[in-house]
């Protein structure tokens, strides 16, 4: 320990002081009372006529002095040297993805993590520099080669964890940049350690140390949910993982737009997942959510949620006088509502986005998409269409908007004849015959428009596999789904959301009701914000009616379920992170608030002590003129109770030592004497 002021020291006169006060006799003043009785023990002190008396040791004088003591103390600025086990320039990587939200070590692994930085930051040296930096999906810098404490600590309370995968790779490579050109370098990794696998084991020019937050704690796990049409009827499959050591039993409740289908439970080994089905489930329904029922130490991946039909439903049309191809075609598209009329019944409506005209064009055409099947003779939107005319082979052109996607043209082996289109300049010629375009698509003014120039019915084309995938991608391109992949996102993914032509204004409402107007501008800007797991509502304003989508957000993610922290890092010569060897004294802290704080206690104790002592004297004070006489008399009282008893146990030891040592001195004076006188005796002889 060091003394930051030890010319304090000199206060500790007053100790001796203290003990001078006790010392000195009380003054007290004569006055007439009715008996001496009572006052025995008090008039022993008036015997002696010397102004000091005999010293009692008493517990007040104790605490007195004790506090005296403390005081000199806490004025030297007492202080130790605080050890550290980070020095130079460190870069902290603190782990932000989604299985530090386990709660397996209090009060979650995050929370546990950040306080174990916050104790590195008390303990940096002053000539120590530290770097904070947040790892999820996109790993960020909180603060950069700072040594201002309260700096570091105020962006590391600022920090929150997330429902993301964590990017090892991009926190180093934001490591590296930060720690670049200074000596004496690492990096601390604190988390888990479940990150995103790099493509090879990573290699750094400093060291790279791992503290490992959190236990092999047993998990369950949702893995996947989505809707699936079987035979004509619709389905619910889930996939449920058991991350334990024993075999368990877990149930899963399924609901269906809000409403409870069934509660199954799936018995899987430690280490196995397996599948649920649910179904028949309504034919109209939206929306999936299953649930984990299930007390691990992580809930997040207890719940899924799924979109069935795609992320947005789009109204169509087929007006034909029974094009039973095109009809069926329509009907296997999950994200269509398909309606049906004939042309002599056709009215334009305008409520629709996709319009599907089967050898019928009318005088005034629809707004939204418009899909032209063989068309008769005569001048449109798209260009012109004459008479039919014979085809010698099909072949692909100018795809750029992938419409031929997974389809084979060299199936097609019949085809009788085909309208001779002419194409506007806007429109491209999907699929060609060297007599004339047999499949046109293009966009003008905001709407998609196309065109295929002959008769299904004069063609096997609709009896190959390919076209129900065609027009997979017609309605896909007519109508493009927002979000790709089921509607399913990743969380902490950027989602660039496809709007449909026309579109004037689009709105994204996350699961907590956070309504954000993504677009105009168009076109649209990625949206960021989709950390938050559940169902996004997209509303699309389109020619004045809105047009309601969702995607959804979810973990399904094994690595983050598996809740035992992973042995090493991804990274060349890493080593674990331990403080025994590491410390080195770097810092002085004062430790006087705490030597302060056990002061006010001993103060505490004092003053109980007066005062349970001033309270026993009071109930013991005689009545009548002597309790008035013992209150002038001076400031002697008599204590009662077990303080009382302490303190005169107290001055009769003192008093039989002191008498003991004047026995034993007097004696041995007495034989120095007789020895002395014997001595003389003999010599006179």
């Amino acid at each position: 320990m060091n003394l930051l002021v030890p010319a304090a020291l000199a206060f500790s006169l007053i100790i001796p002081v203290i003990l001078l006060l006790y010392f000195m006799r009380p003054k007290r003043q004569e006055r007439v009372i009715g008996s001496t009785f009572l006052w025995q023990q008090v008039l022993q002190d008036l015997q002696a006529s010397r102004p000091w008396q005999r010293l009692r040791f008493t517990p007040l004088l104790l605490l007195q002095l004790l506090a005296a003591a403390i005081i000199v103390l806490v004025l030297t600025r007492p202080a130790i040297f605080a050890r550290s086990p980070l020095g130079g320039d460190t870069a902290i990587i603190l782990q932000a993805s989604a299985s530090m939200q386990a709660t397996d070590v209090a009060p979650n692994r995050f929370e546990n993590a950040k306080s174990r930085i916050a104790d590195f930051i008390d303990t940096l040296g002053p000539g120590d520099h530290l770097s904070l930096i947040t790892m999820a999906r996109s790993p960020q810098v909180l603060i950069a080669s700072s040594q201002d404490k309260n700096q570091l600590l105020a962006a590391l309370q600022r920090t929150r964890v997330t429902n993301q995968a964590a990017d090892l790779e991009q926190a180093l490579s934001l490591a590296t940049a930060l720690l670049t050109g200074h000596a004496h370098s690492q990096v601390l990794v604190v988390g888990d350690g479940h990150v995103l696998p790099p493509d090879q084991t990573l290699a750094l020019p400093f060291p790279v140390r791992y503290l490992r937050i959190g236990t092999d704690a047993a998990n369950t796990a949702l893995l996947a949910l989505a809707a699936r049409t079987l035979h004509g009827n619709l389905f619910a499959l889930a996939q449920v993982a058991n991350y334990s050591h024993q075999q368990r039993s877990i149930p899963v409740e399924l609901y269906a737009d809000g409403r409870l289908v069934n509660v199954q439970t799936l018995t899987l080994p430690p280490g196995a997942n397996g599948a649920l089905q649910w179904g028949p489930l309504a034919p109209m329904t939206r929306f999936l959510y299953a649930h984990v029922i299930s007390q691990d130490a992580m809930t997040i991946d207890h719940e899924g949620w799924a979109v069935v039909g795609g992320a947005l439903h789009g109204r169509v049309l087929l007006v034909t006088k029974g094009n039973s191809f095109l009809e069926a075609a329509l009907r296997l598209q999950p994200n269509i509502d398909l309606y049906e009329t004939t042309p002599d019944k056709y009215v334009d409506s305008g409520a629709y986005d996709l319009t599907v005209f089967d050898g019928f064009v009318p005088a005034r055409l629809p707004t939204g998409g418009l899909f032209f099947v063989n068309p008769p003779p005569g001048s449109y939107l798209f260009g012109s269409s004459g008479a039919a005319i014979r085809v010698s082979h099909i072949g692909a052109g100018n795809d750029t908007a992938s419409l031929l996607a997974n389809v084979d043209l060299s199936s097609i082996h019949v085809l009788r004849a085909s309208r001779q289109l002419t194409a506007a300049p806007w429109t491209q010629s999907i699929i060609t015959a060297p007599e004339t375009p047999l499949l046109l698509a293009g966009e003008k003014d905001n709407r998609r428009v196309a065109v295929l120039g002959f008769d299904l019915h004069d063609s096997d084309l609709a009896l190959q596999p390919s076209f129900p995938i065609l027009m997979f991608n017609m309605v896909n391109w007519f109508l493009p789904s927002p979000v790709a992949n089921d509607a399913q996102v990743t969380p902490g993914a950027p989602v660039t959301l496809q709007t449909w032509p026309g579109a004037e204004r689009v709105t994204v409402t996350d699961p907590n009701q956070q309504a954000l107007t993504i677009a105009p501008p168009f076109p649209v800007v990625p949206y960021n914000d989709t950390n938050r797991l559940g169902i996004y509502y997209i509303v699309q304003r389109v020619r004045g009616q809105d047009r309601q989508g969702a995607f959804t957000v979810n973990l399904f993610d094994a690595m983050q379920s598996q809740l035992a922290p992973v042995a090493t890092l991804p990274v060349v010569h890493s080593s674990d992170f331990t403080t025994d060897g590491n410390q080195v004294p770097r810092q002085l802290r004062e430790i006087w608030p705490w030597i302060a704080a056990f002061l006010l206690l001993v103060l505490c104790i004092e003053w109980w002590l007066f005062s349970r002592s001033y309270s026993s004297a009071a109930a013991q004070t005689p009545l009548g003129r002597g309790a008035r006489s013992q209150q002038t008399l001076g400031n002697k009282s008599y204590f009662g109770g077990p303080l009382s008893r302490l303190q005169g146990q107290v001055e009769r030891e003192y008093s039989a030592r002191v008498k003991s040592i004047t026995k034993a001195i007097k004696r041995a004076k007495g034989r120095f004497s007789r020895r002395r006188a014997k001595g003389g005796k003999r010599a006179r002889i």
